[in-house]
Parts: structure tokens; sequence; C-alpha cells
């Protein structure tokens, strides 16, 4: 597979191409005989069906938790791949970040003595910090050379995956259309190994009293997970520079989850591409974006998301619980108690102390950075956020991928303790990063 280099575009740099330090000898080398060939193409299948597996977890068992628990199957999935690829010496401890993750983890922790005590230690807070401990131990490694060069391979599985989900998400909205009453398709399964739908809204009308449900492809949690995913799915699409019947089919599957995250996660994509390839390409996309929006403007998707682009100021929509509703009641609970702003409230107060973070009980979905200010304060959370920040964007196989996957993680997601939103936007950005001497510049010549 190849990365299509077009005239006049900067394309992201995904690392096809070998990086100072990995191997010279690949299958096709003169110098490999056929039996090298076969042991090292053997040696290689196990590394990257450990990351193919990793790619399911995070999206088609997505809704999968350990029996009896709230725990995503993706975490431990996570730490067998980790450790299987640390077994074989093909992924290291990236040493800043696994500093800065310390380093958080440490004030986290001092954050919960402070604010709780020894005596107000219970179980539920205990159980909170080290969710948020361990899940993220994973996200301290990056891959070594040879197997970083798999990643547009990794890419094209995850491409595969997502057209399969479009398909799922058009037969989904196709069956309503035609009579079939939507219904979680994985109710078979033993309860106790799904993830909760109180927490997690599986899937609800387009509009209020419609009898058509948004499509959430079966195995998302949300529809909007769906269609975040999805919107990552054509970026990476043109960032593979090939396929546009995926492209179109990607885009008819993520109108089906009639959600405005995936829309808002595509957009913010162009425009970092626009920016970075160059204005003949913006204007193309411009084109094709204009299409696009003539062409769904012409199905009820279109009428519906134009009436949701104002969803913000409406309290009790699904953008001003996502948007408005946790910045506005953090904001204005944390500055009022001055131990609460230097040290949180504890792990998970945000929703077990209503009295003092929500006492109108106004319906909130907290992202990263209001759920961090406070359960653990100012200084904790300023200290973490330095860890993702480093995960996703310091030298990223993809630049775009990984300013998308910063604004999945931060803004779009709950994703602070979801597990398969960590381990995905990891597996874009930090997993793949180049080390300290393949990224360093060499010279006054290095570009």
């Amino acid at each position: 597979m190849t990365v299509v280099v077009r005239s006049g575009t900067e394309p992201d740099p995904l690392p096809h191409a070998p990086r100072p330090g990995s191997p010279r000898d690949r299958p096709g080398d003169p110098a490999l005989t056929r039996a090298q060939t076969r042991l090292w193409r053997g040696a290689g299948r196990a590394p990257v069906a450990g990351l193919y597996l990793l790619v399911v977890a995070t999206t088609v068992l997505q809704r999968i938790v350990v029996p009896g628990t709230v725990v995503f199957v993706a975490l431990p999935i996570a730490f067998l791949v980790v450790g299987a690829l640390a077994v074989r010496g093909h992924i290291v401890a990236d040493v800043p970040r696994t500093l800065a993750y310390l380093g958080a983890v440490a004030l986290c922790g001092a954050a919960t003595l402070v604010s709780t005590g020894w005596a107000g230690l219970d179980s539920s807070s205990l159980t909170s910090l080290a969710l948020l401990a361990v899940m993220y131990v994973p996200c301290c490694g990056r891959l070594t050379p040879a197997l970083r060069r798999r990643f547009p391979d990794v890419l094209e599985f995850f491409q595969r995956l997502m057209c399969a989900v479009a398909v799922v998400c058009l037969g989904q909205y196709v069956a309503q259309l035609g009579g079939w009453t939507f219904e979680d398709l994985l109710s078979f399964l033993p309860s106790g190994m799904i993830a909760s739908t109180v927490e997690y809204n599986l899937s609800y009308p387009v509009s209020y009293g419609s009898p058509i449900y948004k499509s959430n492809g079966i195995v998302f949690l949300e529809a909007s997970f769906c269609s975040q995913f999805l919107a990552m799915a054509i970026i990476v699409q043109i960032l593979l520079g090939r396929g546009y019947w995926r492209i179109a089919l990607l885009a008819a599957g993520l109108a089906t989850t009639f959600s405005g995250t995936g829309v808002v996660l595509l957009g913010a994509g162009l425009l970092v591409l626009a920016v970075r390839r160059g204005g003949r390409w913006a204007a193309r996309a411009a084109v094709a974006v204009v299409a696009a929006v003539v062409a769904v403007s012409f199905t009820p998707a279109g009428e519906l998301l134009v009436d949701r682009s104002t969803e913000t100021a409406q309290e009790g929509s699904s953008g001003y619980i996502r948007f408005v509703a946790p910045y506005d009641l953090v904001l204005a609970a944390v500055p009022s108690d001055t131990s609460a702003l230097l040290a949180g409230r504890g792990p998970g107060s945000i929703t077990r102390d209503a009295a003092f973070f929500n006492p109108d009980h106004v319906e909130a979905n907290y992202p990263a950075v209001p759920k961090l200010l406070g359960e653990y304060g100012l200084p904790a959370t300023l200290a973490f956020l330095a860890f993702p920040l480093m995960m996703f964007l310091r030298r990223a196989p993809s630049a775009t991928l990984g300013l998308m996957a910063a604004l999945l993680f931060f803004v779009l997601s709950s994703a602070l303790l979801t597990a398969p939103i960590v381990y995905f936007a990891w597996l874009i950005s930090g997993l793949f990063a180049a080390g300290p001497v393949a990224g360093a510049r060499r010279g006054r010549g290095a570009r």
C-alpha cells in the first residue's frame, strides 16, 4: 500500500517508507532467499495481528465489558497486545510521555488525599482513581521502527471495518423506512457483558416523536460515537489517497447517524488538510463539500442537521448537554471553593456530589477537562492534560489524525474513562509516533 502524493499537495507523512534504523531487508529484496522471505513475513504477522485486534477492540467490541464490571474489554485487550509486543521487542516506553504520565498520576493521587483525606477515601474513590491510573499505562508505549511502518496497513484494516459499519448503518435506516422497529440487536448477549444503556444513549429518535431512530452500527456505544468513527474513516481514506467509492459509502453511513459531532470532526479534519495541502486542494475539497451538502439537503438528514446547528443554546438538547452544561456547572462550582479549585472534590465526585456541582440537576455529559477539574483540581488537571497532548501531537505519524484524536478526546466524547475512545485515539497517534532519533532534524538540509 502506498500513499498517493499529488502535485501541489503536502500529504501527511504516513510512515510507509522505512525510517532510520529500521530493517532494510524486506520481502522482494534480492538479498533475501525464499525461505528468509517466508520467515520474515511469518515473524511480522503476529505483531500486526495484535494491532488489528486493538482496532477491533475499539470498534466492533466497543460495547462489550468484562462480565460483571464496568470495565470495557478494550482495556485488558490493550494490555494483552502491549505485553505481547513488548516480549517481541516491538514496543518501547516513550520516556517523555511516561514521565508526564507518572507526574499526572502522582498529582491526581495527591489531590485525592487532600480532598478526601485518609478517612474519606472510600472504595468508589479508590476505584475511580485506580481506573484512571491503570487505563493510561499502555498509552506510554510507542512502536519500534520495524513495526511503525505498518501504519498504512493498520489504517487500511480500520477502513474495511468502517465500510462494513457504514453498510450496517444504511441497513438500519432503510429497514426502518420499510417498517422495521429499531431494537438492540446485541440484546441476546448477557446483560453483564454489555455497557449500560443508562450511561450511554444507544440510540434515540432522529427527532421528537419520530419512529425513525439514529443508526449506531449495532456495535457502537452511541450513534454519536458511530458518527465520529465514520468521520475519522473519511479523513483516513483521503490520506490514503484512493477509494472515492469508500468516501461516498462512509459519508452515506455518517448521514444516517443524524449526529452533529461526526460532522464537526469531519469539518475539523478537512480544515486541517486544507491548511496543510494548500489552496488548490482546498478549492477541490470545497467543491466536493458543497456538492455533498446539496445532496444531503434533499434528504431528511439535511433539515434535521440544520435544526440542530443552533441547539447548543437550548437547555436539555444534545448539544447543550455535551458542550455547554458541563463547563457551566463546573466553572460555577469550583471557583466558589478554594480547596476544590486546588485539589478537586475527589474521584467520581462529578456525579456523586450533585449537591455541589449540579444542585439543579441539569443534564450534563462531562468531557475530560471539566471532569478532571472538578474531581482533581486545577494543578492536577494541567499536569494530566500535558500527557494526552504529548500522546496525540508529539511526533505523530499524521498531524491531521493527531489533531482529530485530540478533538475527539477533549471535546466530542466523554473519553476520560472510556477505554475504546482512549485507545483508538492512541492507536492513530502516539502508538505510531516516531522515536527521538527518527524524529530529530539532522542538519540544515532536513525538511
